[in-house]
């Protein structure tokens, strides 16, 4: 999967703001009208949005196509508040206008045969793509006649505040299975614990797993994928500036296509963000949240 898989041309929209809600602890929902976008927006791909107009904040905020409305030229973006330039995010308001840039990168490729189960895991915030994932699967099963739920998505998050409603998924023929680090709801512990041992209670044989969620996260999704013999498509999350490959500043480690051994990059923004499962070198990969070599999320 490369940007040339599904990437078109990126344009810049203003697009005006619809509405937005809270939806969850420090966690709101956008909804854009965004016609351009919306019409050439695939799923699993991003854009850069332009908080304010000025110089604070100076750099666009990436963030992950919620849902794809091209019938009512719209878009939704979900988000949570980290810093500054999402808090200003937050105080927008219908009328106003954000201006977009996207929309950019590769995105998911679905499965050809939609009667067979997959997986759907989400870390906290990774919900945000996984949600139009969820939606054109649903869709192209109803479109084909299928029955029985086969999308099921494992849902996890630090505290029951940090979790969807129930009413966000309404509609969606899914089966949902909810993990929080402290037990306030659902599984009591990781999601990526709770997708093993569902997995495994209820012999389910997965073709295919999509995820997205902290590197950490989907370091752990990433080899029990590949322990199983289950493709794995993951949605990384890096840092970026730009969008566009120009800044790299979201590179990770990566095996080389011509040298075994070398030193090569990948970069989330042009190469991603989807990602097949053994794409990362993932024991080269340092960050505070994930101790080198040894990973403790699990």
């Amino acid at each position: 999967m490369t940007q040339s898989d599904y990437s078109p041309t990126a344009i810049q929209e203003e697009a005006v703001v619809i509405d937005q809600q809270p939806v969850a602890h420090l966690t709101y929902r956008l909804r854009l009208e965004a016609p351009r976008m919306a019409g050439k927006a695939r799923c699993g791909q991003f854009l850069m949005l332009q908080v304010r107009d000025g110089l604070e904040p100076l750099l666009r905020r990436p963030l992950s196509f919620h849902r794809i409305l091209p019938e009512e030229g719209a878009v939704e973006l979900l988000y949570r508040v980290m810093g500054r330039g999402t808090w200003l995010l937050s105080r927008t308001a219908p009328g106003m206008r954000l201006s977009l840039l996207g929309p950019l990168g590769n995105g998911f490729i679905l499965p050809q045969d939609l009667g067979r189960p997959v997986a759907v895991v989400a870390g906290g915030i990774g919900i945000a793509p996984l949600m139009e994932l969820l939606a054109r699967l649903d869709t192209q099963r109803r479109e084909r006649g299928l029955s029985g739920r086969t999308a099921h998505l494992f849902y996890g998050a630090r505290t029951a505040a940090e979790l969807l409603p129930d009413e966000a998924f309404s509609g969606l023929d899914i089966a949902l299975h909810r993990s929080t680090d402290d037990g306030t709801a659902g599984f009591s512990g990781r999601v990526t614990q709770l997708l093993k041992e569902t997995a495994e209670a209820l012999s389910l044989p997965f073709q295919e797993l999509f995820a997205c969620g902290p590197l950490a996260m989907q370091y752990h999704v990433a080899q029990w994928a590949a322990a199983q013999g289950i493709s794995a498509q993951l949605s990384l999350e890096s840092l970026m500036a730009c969008g566009l490959g120009a800044c790299l500043g979201c590179a990770l480690p990566a095996p080389s296509p011509h040298e075994p051994g070398a030193d090569h990059y990948a970069h989330v923004c042009k190469d991603g963000p989807i990602f097949k499962g053994d794409a990362i070198l993932w024991h080269k990969i340092r960050q505070p949240h994930m101790p080198h070599p040894t990973f403790l999320y699990s």
